[in-house]
C-alpha cells in the first residue's frame, strides 16, 4: 500500500499551493466518489536546488484522518525508495516521498490540507503552507 505513485505533483511557490494525485497499484486511479477530509496542520516541504518537492511531511493529523490513513502506516518507504506515502500513527505524522534527490531548502509553517480518499485509499493531497499570519512561508536553508 506504501509504494503508491505521485501521477501529477503541481507545486505553486507563489500561493505555497502543493496538489498530487496518486496511482495505486496496478495502475489504476481509484473512481469511485472521493471523501475529503480537510484539516489545520503543520507542515514542512523538502525541495531540490530546481524547487521541486521532494518530500511533504505533514504533522498534528486529527484521529479521524489518521484511521482513513491507516492503510499507510505499515509502510516500506525510506528515502532511497521510490514515492511512496507512509503515515506514523502515533505521532499523526504523514510523509508523503514524491522524489529522491538531494535536499537544498525547506519551506515549514502552519498548513491547510485537503486530503481526497476513493475507494478507501488516498486519492488526492492539496497542501497550503502559509506562516502565522496567513502568508506564504518563507524559504529556509
Amino acid at each position: 500500500m506504501s509504494m503508491i505513485k505521485p501521477i501529477e505533483v503541481d507545486w505553486q511557490q507563489e500561493t505555497g499551493r502543493l496538489h498530487i494525485r496518486y496511482e495505486h497499484p496496478g495502475g489504476r486511479h481509484p473512481h469511485t466518489p472521493a471523501h475529503r477530509e480537510s484539516v489545520p496542520v503543520r507542515a514542512v516541504l523538502d525541495l531540490d536546488e530546481d524547487g521541486r518537492v521532494l518530500d511533504a511531511d505533514i504533522k498534528g493529523l486529527t484521529p479521524t484522518v489518521v484511521r482513513r490513513l491507516a492503510p499507510y502506516s505499515c509502510s516500506s518507504v525510506t528515502e532511497n525508495s521510490g514515492p511512496g506515502v507512509s503515515l506514523d500513527a502515533d505521532a499523526a505524522w504523514l510523509w508523503l516521498h514524491l522524489r529522491k534527490g538531494p535536499r537544498d531548502r525547506q519551506l515549514r509553517g502552519d498548513a491547510h490540507v485537503l486530503l481526497d480518499f476513493r475507494d478507501g485509499l488516498l486519492a488526492e493531497v492539496t497542501l497550503t503552507l502559509h506562516d502565522a499570519r496567513g502568508r506564504t512561508a518563507e524559504m529556509s536553508c
